[in-house]
């Protein structure tokens, strides 16, 4: 599959959208990992868009996806991708990844990559 570029953009804006609304409503959240350092904007925007394009390639390409299944397959792509990011994280920085940050962000991805994943589809499906 080759990636439609229209959905990448429409999915990327739409990912910013949402996540930083995310972020900023849980930002005491997040204090204790970053501390008062701002958001690198040009990094958060590559992890955006691996977002978005690991969704196209991994769970839109798909043969059998549809409106039933969409969602809790990019579910499974955000547990697979946060959960990595974030034990790799507790590894390496345990004073700062705790339990609750592991498990709060990992809930947060699995429910961000399935909303985009099911919004993507009826993007394409409707509008492309």
């Amino acid at each position: 599959m080759i990636l439609d570029l229209k959905l990448t953009f429409i999915g990327l804006l739409i990912i910013v959208a949402i996540d930083s609304i995310y972020l900023s409503l849980n930002s005491s959240f997040y204090d204790s990992i970053k501390g008062t350092q701002p958001i690198n904007i040009t990094y958060a925007l590559m992890a955006w868009l691996s977002i978005i394009i690991s969704i196209q390639l991994l769970v839109l390409s798909r043969n059998d996806i549809d409106e039933s299944n969409v969602f809790i397959n990019g579910m499974f792509l955000g547990l697979a991708s946060y959960s990595l990011y974030n034990f790799t994280n507790a590894a390496m920085y345990p004073e700062k990844w705790s339990n609750k940050i592991i498990v709060g962000d990992t809930l947060w991805g699995m429910i961000i990559t399935g909303t985009m994943s099911w919004t993507m589809l009826k993007v394409k499906n409707n509008f492309m």
